[in-house]
């Protein structure tokens, strides 16, 4: 890991051996189909979060001061082939994972989630996701790849995921929406109580976040922004879900923030607030 030259995210612990959380940056976006940038996304969101944020939320009464995480940097920026950036982060994920630590992933396009969740689902087989995004990402294929952003949930059932929940999809092919009605393996919620259906108490969940979930209007700096959406409220209704349930999110990812597509920063602050509370939700 990269971390001699950019700070860390606030509150985070001086050294990896007392933390139970670990978050790290993956920035590639080598498949990215509209417009690049989220290799810049990890940076940035440590270079606001001392700035334009406080480490208490007001959403659940506490702060990072209670959460015992450990900001390890970025990896090397990677470019081109993905095969070998798949092998990188999957290998770099397991030597995380360890001593029952959990990671939250800063990308970065949506492909890094496949294989943080391969590593994921190594040390706790038969997990379940969580999926929130605008776009299936459900294809065989894109342009003629298999490994993109846009395949990344199709590949992680073929890797054996048995139990994918989706909220927020508003987009995709045809081949993508029957495939989400066929699928007994995919759980296609259209609002919150249907996530809240889906979930069973005390579940193991990998939190999968792509920023174009929610609405361009809020977050407008990301590469392939889809009309409609979430709001800030709504993910943190999410949030309160899983605590409710006494879920075990055992690992976690924020993907697809673009930084230099949004000038007033405010998608970038809006991003750190994201990783902040699913922190805290993640340490609680």
């Amino acid at each position: 890991m990269n971390n001699t030259r950019i700070q860390r995210f606030m509150g985070s612990l001086d050294a990896i051996e007392n933390a139970d959380i670990v978050i790290a940056g993956f920035p590639y976006d080598g498949t990215a189909t509209f417009r690049a940038g989220a290799r810049f996304a990890s940076r940035e969101i440590r270079a606001y979060s001392s700035q334009a944020l406080e480490t208490f939320s007001f959403y659940f009464g506490t702060g990072l001061d209670e959460v015992k995480f450990f900001d390890a940097g970025d990896m090397e920026v990677m470019l081109g082939n993905p095969a070998p950036m798949v092998e990188n982060v999957k290998d770099t994920a397991s030597i995380f994972l360890k001593n029952s630590r959990k990671l939250v992933g800063i990308g970065g396009e949506h492909l890094i989630t496949y294989p943080l969740f391969m590593a994921a689902q190594k040390k706790h087989p038969g997990l379940s996701m969580l999926h929130l995004d605008a776009h299936a990402d459900l294809a065989e294929e894109m342009f003629g790849e298999r490994l993109s952003h846009g395949t990344v949930m199709y590949l992680c059932l073929q890797h054996g995921l048995q139990k994918l929940i989706q909220f927020g999809i508003r987009s995709g092919s045809k081949q993508e929406y029957l495939m989400r009605e066929s699928d007994s393996r995919i759980i296609p919620a259209a609002t919150i109580e249907q996530i809240n259906e889906a979930i069973q108490e005390g579940e193991k969940i990998y939190l999968s976040l792509d920023v174009d979930f929610f609405d361009p209007g809020f977050f407008p700096g990301t590469g392939t922004p889809e009309a409609g959406g979430a709001s800030f409220d709504d993910y943190i209704r999410i949030l309160n879900l899983l605590k409710q349930k006494k879920v075990d999110i055992i690992g976690a990812d924020i993907v697809e923030l673009a930084p230099e597509l949004d000038q007033s920063r405010a998608s970038t602050i809006f991003a750190g607030k994201l990783l902040r509370e699913t922190l805290i939700c993640m340490g609680d």
